[in-house]
C-alpha cells in the first residue's frame, strides 16, 4: 500500500515509518518539524515538510493514513495553547477532510489522558486531543469514514529523545541524567503512576489496528503501572524532587482487554527489561 504517516519524523512516527518500509509499503511522511527532526529520516520514505493544515483534499492519493502529527506534550500546552489549537484542531480537521473526500481510512493516535480520572479538561493538550477523538468518531457516523483509534501510554524506546529539550519521555530524561551522573528529577511526590509501553509494541498495535478498520478504539499499553519513584529505583542513583507540574495525572493504566481480544495484540517488552539493558 501507499501510506501517509503524519508526524513521521517524531519518536513513534519514525519507528512506524521504518516498520512500514520493512513490510514493503510505500511511505509518505508529512511533518512540520515541531516535534520531529530531519536526522530521523529513513531511507526509502518520501518526506514532505509542511503543516498538516496545508494538506488539501487534492493531496496525492494514498491507501491509508496514520495520523500521529499533532501537538504531543502536556505541560507546555498551557503556554502554547494557540499552537495546540492549530496543530490538533486545524491540522487534524484538514487530514479528516482529505480522508473523507478521498475515501481513505485513518488510524488515529489518541491520548490516554482522555481516559484519566481527571478527565479530558485537565490540560489544553488533553482537551484538544479528546476533541479530535470525538471528531474522528463522528466522521465515522456522518460520512462512513473507516477508522481505528489507538490510545498511547507513556511510550519509550528507540528515538525517544527526538525532542531532546527536556520534554521528551521520562525514561529518556532519566537515561540522560544517569549517563551524565546527575540526580534523577522527580516532579511532585513521585507517587503518580504510569503505564509504560515499548514503542515496538505500539507500532505493532497501530499496524494491527490498520488491518481491522471496524471503527473501534484500542488501548496500547502494557496493562501494568509503576510509580515514578519505582521507575527511578530501577535506574538507581540519587533523586531530586522538584515542583509538581500542571496537567500531571495521578494514575494511568491501560485496559487492554479489547485490544488483545480483537487485535490479538500482546506487549512483548517489559519496562524493567528495557531499563536493565540501558544500565
Amino acid at each position: 500500500m501507499r501510506v501517509l504517516v503524519t508526524g513521521g519524523l517524531g519518536f513513534v512516527g519514525t519507528n512506524l515509518t521504518k516498520e512500514l518500509l520493512d513490510r514493503g509499503h510505500d511511505v509518505v511522511v508529512v511533518d512540520n518539524l515541531s516535534a520531529g527532526v530531519l536526522d530521523n529520516k529513513i531511507e526509502g520514505a518520501e518526506y514532505i515538510i509542511k503543516d498538516t493544515s496545508e494538506i488539501g483534499i487534492d493531496f496525492e492519493k494514498v491507501d491509508l493514513v496514520f495520523h500521529l502529527g499533532e501537538y504531543s506534550k502536556i505541560v507546555p500546552s498551557f503556554d502554547e495553547i494557540d499552537n495546540v489549537f492549530n496543530l490538533n484542531i486545524r491540522g487534524s480537521f484538514s487530514i479528516l477532510e482529505y480522508c473523507r473526500h478521498n475515501n481513505v481510512p485513518i488510524v488515529y493516535a489518541a491520548s490516554s489522558t482522555r481516559l484519566s480520572t481527571e478527565g479530558d479538561g485537565h490540560s489544553p493538550y488533553a482537551f484538544f486531543k479528546s476533541t479530535i477523538t470525538n471528531l474522528v468518531k463522528n466522521y465515522g457516523d456522518w460520512y462512513n469514514l473507516k477508522y481505528s483509534i489507538c490510545y498511547f501510554y507513556n511510550v519509550y524506546g528507540p528515538y525517544q529523545d527526538t525532542w531532546n529539550n527536556g520534554w521528551e519521555t521520562v525514561i529518556s530524561i532519566f537515561e540522560k541524567q544517569l549517563k551524565s551522573e546527575e540526580p534523577l528529577t522527580i516532579c511532585g511526590d513521585g507517587k503518580q503512576r504510569r503505564d509504560f509501553t515499548y514503542v515496538g509494541d505500539v507500532v505493532s498495535g497501530l499496524i494491527l489496528a490498520s488491518e481491522k478498520l471496524e471503527n473501534d478504539e484500542y488501548q496500547l499499553g502494557a496493562g501494568k503501572d509503576y510509580s515514578i519513584l519505582e521507575v527511578a529505583e530501577m535506574f538507581g542513583g540519587d533523586v531530586k524532587f522538584v515542583e509538581a507540574r500542571p496537567g500531571d495525572r495521578r494514575f494511568g493504566v491501560a485496559d487492554t482487554s479489547t485490544t488483545k481480544s480483537k487485535l490479538g495484540w500482546q506487549p512483548t517488552m517489559d519496562l524493567k527489561t528495557w531499563i536493565n539493558g540501558i544500565i
